[in-house]
């Protein structure tokens, strides 16, 4: 059965979009707060669980990875949650709350109605778990329902700011309802005991629960629908609502209030994303997104005898805080859940519009600073824990398409709830959480690993305790730095900091050199490397590096100089300091100046009245000056070299005193910067000053050239050379930035993507398939520059990548998919909804596939955004690639479209228009378009990539010049596909010759970024290997003659891909063989031999699924593999190869003489009856097919014929002319089809192919 998700949301349109995330309790007319007194209602309560949720969870990491693992997660549990809450919504029920796994539903009602409400809910209950009590997963794991019922009167509490409210309910019902579904088992209804009070208690039939005062159902009388819907309609939350035309299932009819104030009044209580995504008009079935974030679960338990004005008392402060708190970074209140006096909340970072960089310590410290101020600010607190998880989650629509609610779903919010629970009084998180935050060790302590519910080999859980006194020296970074490996690609930065060193020597003037570059560019390895350096030319060296934290903690930077300069010890106390200094200090500045130090150094000397007597002003100038004193004094005149690592978190109380002294004092500073921050600009602004440029330099770290982005790579690896496809795609996903490809590496050897070997200069070429593949990777690989010499011999270790891999298919690493997230997150959800479209089309894409997927009310407004994107430098438009005039446009006369003669050009944004114009645009950062490919939920990436499969098949032929049809003669005909073959054999309109034309453009740009070769990298093929280096000249970026290598890379290699996403493997086998003959068509057999391999790989695959695959589609692919090992010389393989596929296509090959004169007899007989008799007629479906199959058969036979000719013996010679013959009688018979009216445009492609044959 179809999920309730699949179908048309009854408020999707825009302005009722907010009710779906709204009970009807809030949007009632009698519920509309004026202010924050409680509200009192009567009813039932109904809290369902899902048992088996949490072992799901994990099972479904297990089974889909950290990446995709949330996604199924959420796919399952949304189609069952639907499935029971339609029940729900059919009863009359008002979805309070979504706990999760769990829903809180009330049906309100008046004291009177209590005892037939009653019945109605089990009713309900009864009908829920005989329908949805249990639900069977594919992963193995079986849900059930939990169901708890209580009635009687509820308070509902709102808590919050001016700008953002949550609400409450607050009650005994709450906490027996609780009570209730905690001891029920799976597929089990259990009552209160005041519920059963207030019940109709001879029509139900339950059982004491063991000695609980709770009771269990067993059987309720039945109650019929009029009954039922009579019942309903009686209920306080349907008075003044008119029920909607029976239409099933469908929550009462609401209508927002045009009301401006009214509106903003109910949107205070849906959270801030989903606010977002409302205000853009945003469809529906695109709010969800599979996206890293890092979630706080924190739970207050106030104290049993807080009353009910305490309790929302405590609670608004809490929200106050809390939001206050996680709003400057972005953080979001996403729910609040209020049970037994404990409140817990739900908060995260990293939403969608919301995403920021370092976003893992920003909740750290956040959670930190909640711990820590509401602890000490809330009365009637007795006990806060906050558990932090950071990962992969579902951020979107969870419930019923008629009510659900906008949160995460993953292992890691499960996780997260564990932590707070099972941790308490403490800010515990888990290991992602600690490794993402790339804090010191020191702000952590590990905690005892304990047994949490449902997780099974849990991870590392950490105590978050941030920086102490003890540890506020903690900051001296030392890293290793390898002798071996020297730093590459930053030999212009080197080279500034040794002449800045040695004016510094010789002027003995400070100094201040800065580098300042993005996140990942390497400043902290080149600090590393220039401190080395410094120490190797005798100079005393101080390292430290600073930290996000240090912002906050005033003078801590001026206090960490100071200290390492003295030389003082972390892990001491207060009062070991204070006589570490006193014994330093003297001798260098006096006695009663001493005290000037206590806030910097948490110390406690005695104020001495020439300090107490000075004002702020002088009381900071002589700071100053005895910074300056002590620095000067205990350096002792020698040459010092202090290193600062992220010098932009330098403190502002500490910068007051830094900048002066850095000025006056004889040292040279080293520091490295990220821009966006006010420290780096004003540290670039003092070095373009005239009067302190000569003792400031700044230089921003460019990004590595593609020569040293391969070093590194063979430098990381330990080997001497690399394919050329890692090549290519380190440096193309890297963008030349160190950290991004140190990730990629890391990412694809815990995947097991690489492989390792040790070269061997004449190793011999195996005469079968797997052979010929090895010999084609290695004739690929590119030797590292700077290795090339030693890799003469062949002898060093050489990395491949697995067969059955694609690397266009990695998953994209957490830590780069966060970072680009970062980016996209600062322009608008418009825009991003643009790019994730483009990005599933491909890095390349022209406008027309883009207009065709997106959503109406995106596509006409989409030259404008699209401008706007190429104005963030995210896309970029597409100029001529180089495409003769006459390829351009082949047809006759001159070219009318402008794109044909010279590129595409950037459209027009003078005004806004509906009409799409013709372009192709370019992600300027692959990366960019990885990181919005992977946000799509699968359900909705596979719905979108079956449109753009749809509109590509339109296209995947050859080209006019090739006198267009399928790759594989009549391919469409012979394999049965929803494409329909006579509106695709050619672009009949001027709509289709522009996408084509645009398509062309694309795939001349995918080709050029294919085939680029590495700056600076060496091709290591030799001349005895497989591949000639003619074999490799398309490769290398020569132009074929015809667009249809263009169409190859636009069309068909995009085709099979979209197809192996959305699971339909009958279909990417198709396009793969497709692409394989395609290549074959453009004599790139290397190319070839790589599509074939991938079919290799997906047909093992369809094994295993017990797929079948199409007799036409095996011998095909039998004789393109035939064809390749033809052209690379390996004749014996060929013709086996070639043989098994007649057989396939029923027209097997004779191995003996024997055979061969006997088939010899037959053939000339066959051709004696073609002249006589005529062909029966057939349909016209089977006379297609039955032409794909003769054509299939003429190519084999030429091939196979072809190959016996190569030997000059009698029996070779003789199979040779056996295999001329029997062509030459499937030739008769394919004109005797001809013959008979077979249409011109389906028969395009057979005189051409014969001519070739």
């Amino acid at each position: 059965m179809a999920s309730a998700w699949e179908r048309e949301c009854p408020y999707s349109e825009m302005g009722q979009r907010s009710v779906l995330l709204l009970p009807d309790l809030l949007l009632s007319e009698n519920f509309a707060w004026e202010n924050l007194i409680p509200k009192t209602i009567m009813g039932v309560l109904f809290l369902a669980d899902v048992s088996g949720y949490t072992a799901l969870s994990q099972k479904c990491v297990q089974q889909s990875g950290t990446d995709r693992g949330a996604d199924e997660l959420a796919q399952i549990l949304n189609d069952y949650m639907s499935d029971f809450l339609e029940v729900v919504l059919d009863f009359g029920g008002d979805i309070l709350k979504f706990g999760g796994d769990a829903v809180l539903v009330v049906w309100r009602a008046s004291e009177a109605q209590l005892p037939q409400t009653i019945s109605l809910v089990l009713q309900c209950c009864q009908q829920i778990q005989k329908k949805h009590g249990s639900r069977d997963t594919h992963l193995g794991q079986k849900l059930h329902l939990k169901i708890g019922i209580s009635a009687g009167k509820m308070t509902i509490l709102s808590a919050g700011d001016r700008d953002h409210q949550q609400y409450f309910i607050c009650s005994n019902a709450l906490d027996e309802v609780m009570m209730a579904q905690n001891l029920a088992v799976k597929s089990e209804v259990i009552v209160s005991p005041t519920c059963w009070e207030l019940c109709e208690q001879e029509q139900i039939q339950t059982r004491l629960f063991g000695r609980k005062r709770v009771l269990k159902v067993q059987r309720t009388e039945h109650m019929s629908g009029s009954e039922r819907e009579d019942a309903a309609g009686q209920f306080d939350q349907h008075t003044k609502m008119r029920r909607l035309e029976r239409l099933r299932h469908q929550r009462p009819p609401f209508h927002v209030s045009n009301d401006p104030k009214a509106a903003a009044k109910m949107q205070k209580y849906i959270p801030e994303a989903a606010l977002r995504k409302l205000d853009v008009d945003m469809p529906l079935h695109l709010w969800s997104e599979l996206r890293p974030v890092t979630s706080l679960f924190i739970q207050l338990q106030f104290s049993e005898n807080a009353n009910t004005m305490d309790l929302q008392r405590g609670l608004c402060d809490a929200t106050r805080m809390i939001s206050t708190i996680i709003s400057p970074h972005k953080g979001e209140i996403n729910k609040s859940l209020l049970f037994d006096k404990g409140c817990t909340f739900l908060c995260v970072f990293g939403m969608s519009g919301a995403k920021l960089h370092h976003e893992s310590t920003h909740a750290l410290d956040s959670a930190l600073q909640i711990f820590s101020t509401c602890s000490t600010s809330l009365r009637n607190l007795e006990a806060m824990s906050i558990g932090v998880t950071t990962g992969t989650m579902f951020c979107g629509l969870c419930g019923h398409p008629e009510r659900a609610e906008h949160t995460v779903i993953g292992h890691k919010v499960n996780l997260g709830a564990r932590l707070m629970v099972h941790y308490p009084r403490l800010v515990s998180c888990d290991e992602d959480t600690y490794k993402a935050s790339r804090l010191p060790s020191y702000f952590f302590k590990e905690l005892p690993k304990k047994e949490l519910k449902g997780v099974t080999d849990p991870s590392p859980v950490y105590q978050y305790v941030g920086i102490t006194n003890k540890r506020i020296f903690d900051t001296d970074r030392t890293k290793r730095r390898s002798d071996r490996r020297p730093l590459l690609g930053r030999e212009v930065e080197i080279d500034l900091f040794e002449r800045s060193l040695k004016a510094y020597e010789t002027l003995g003037q400070p100094r201040i050199l800065a580098y300042a570059g993005i996140l990942g560019s390497g400043k902290s390895r080149l600090l590393t490397e220039l401190a080395f350096l410094g120490q190797a030319a005798g100079h005393r060296v101080v390292t430290m590096e600073l930290t996000e934290a240090h912002m906050r903690q005033p003078f801590s930077a001026i206090r960490m100089l100071v200290a390492r300069a003295l030389g003082l010890q972390a892990g001491e106390t207060c009062e070991d300091w204070q006589r570490t200094l006193q014994a330093k200090l003297q001798g260098v500045i006096a006695e009663s100046r001493y005290c000037l130090l206590n806030n910097i150094f948490l110390v406690k000397f005695a104020i001495s009245d020439e300090v107490r007597q000075m004002h702020d002003l002088q009381m900071k100038g002589e700071l100053q000056k005895t910074c300056r004193e002590v620095l000067q004094k205990t350096l002792g005149g020698e040459f010092g070299i202090f290193v600062i690592d992220n010098a932009h978190f330098i403190d502002p109380a500490s910068w007051t005193v830094m900048w002066p002294v850095l000025q006056s004092v004889t040292l040279f500073m080293v520091m490295s910067l990220a821009p966006g921050h006010e420290r780096t600009e004003s540290f670039f602004k003092a070095a373009a000053d005239s009067t302190t440029s000569q003792r400031i330099s700044c230089l921003h770290l460019e990004e590595l050239k593609p020569a040293a982005v391969v070093q590194k790579v063979c430098q990381d690896l330990g080997v001497v050379s690399i394919p050329r496809d890692l090549a290519r795609f380190l440096i193309q996903r890297s963008s030349g930035i160190p950290y991004y490809c140190e990730e990629l590496l890391h990412c694809l050897r815990r995947d097991n993507v690489l492989l390792f070997s040790t070269g061997k200069q004449d190793k011999k070429v195996e005469d079968n398939w797997e052979g010929l593949i090895a010999s084609a990777v290695e004739a690929s690989l590119v030797v590292s520059a700077t290795s090339s010499s030693s890799a003469g011999n062949n002898s060093g270790r050489v990395c491949t990548i697995r067969a059955d891999v694609s690397l266009e298919t990695t998953v994209l690493p957490a830590t780069l998919k966060e970072i680009a997230l970062a980016e996209l997150d600062r322009i608008t959800l418009q825009k991003q909804m643009v790019l994730k479209f483009a990005a599933i089309i491909g890095p390349v894409f022209t406008t027309q596939l883009l207009a065709h997927i997106l959503p109406t009310c995106t596509r006409q407004h989409m030259n404008s955004l699209l401008d706007g994107l190429v104005s963030d430098n995210i896309l970029k438009w597409l100029k001529d690639t180089g495409v003769p005039r006459d390829i351009q446009d082949a047809r006759e006369g001159p070219s009318t479209s402008q794109q044909a003669g010279s590129g595409v050009e950037r459209p027009s944004t003078s005004k806004e228009t509906t009409e799409q114009q013709a372009g192709v645009l370019a992600f300027c950062a692959p990366l960019l378009q990885e990181a919005a490919y992977e946000l799509w939920p699968k359900r909705q990436r596979a719905s979108t990539q079956r449109k753009c499969a749809a509109f590509l098949e339109k296209h995947a032929h050859k080209c006019r010049r090739c006198h267009g049809g399928d790759f594989v003669a009549f391919h469409r005909f012979a394999v049965p596909s929803p494409q329909d073959g006579e509106n695709c054999q050619g672009s009949a309109d001027e709509d289709d010759w522009h996408s084509w034309e645009a398509l062309v453009l694309a795939g001349e740009q995918l080709k050029k970024d294919r085939t680029h070769i590495p700056e600076g990298s060496a091709n290591a093929l030799q001349p005895q290997q497989a591949f000639s280096k003619e074999e490799f000249s398309t490769l290398d970026g020569d132009k074929c003659s015809c667009e249809c290598e263009a169409i190859i890379e636009s069309v068909l290699v995009p085709l099979a891909r979209h197809y192996v996403a959305t699971g339909n493997a009958s279909r990417a086998f198709y396009y793969l063989l497709e692409c394989a003959a395609a290549y074959l068509h453009v004599s790139n057999s290397y190319m070839a031999l790589m599509k074939l391999r991938e079919a290799e790989v997906l047909r093992n695959s369809m094994r295993k699924t017990a797929t079948v695959l199409d007799c036409f589609e095996k011998a095909t692919f039998l004789s393109l593999k035939a064809e390749v090992c033809c052209i690379l010389g390996c004749v014996g393989l060929a013709r086996k190869m070639t043989r098994q596929a007649l057989s396939l296509l029923k027209k097997p090959f004779p191995q003996t003489c024997s055979g061969a004169f006997v088939t010899s007899l037959w053939e000339r007989f066959q051709r004696a009856l073609c002249d006589t008799n005529r062909t029966p007629s057939l349909p016209l479906e089977a006379r297609r097919k039955k032409v794909a199959w003769m054509l299939q058969q003429t190519r084999c036979l030429s091939s196979l014929g072809h190959l016996y000719s190569l030997e000059d013996t009698s029996g070779r010679q003789s199979l040779s002319r056996l295999a001329a013959r029997m062509k030459a009688n499937v030739d008769r018979r394919i004109d005797s089809l001809k013959e008979e009216g077979f249409h011109p445009d389906n028969y395009l492609s057979i005189p051409a192919f014969l001519s070739v044959s």
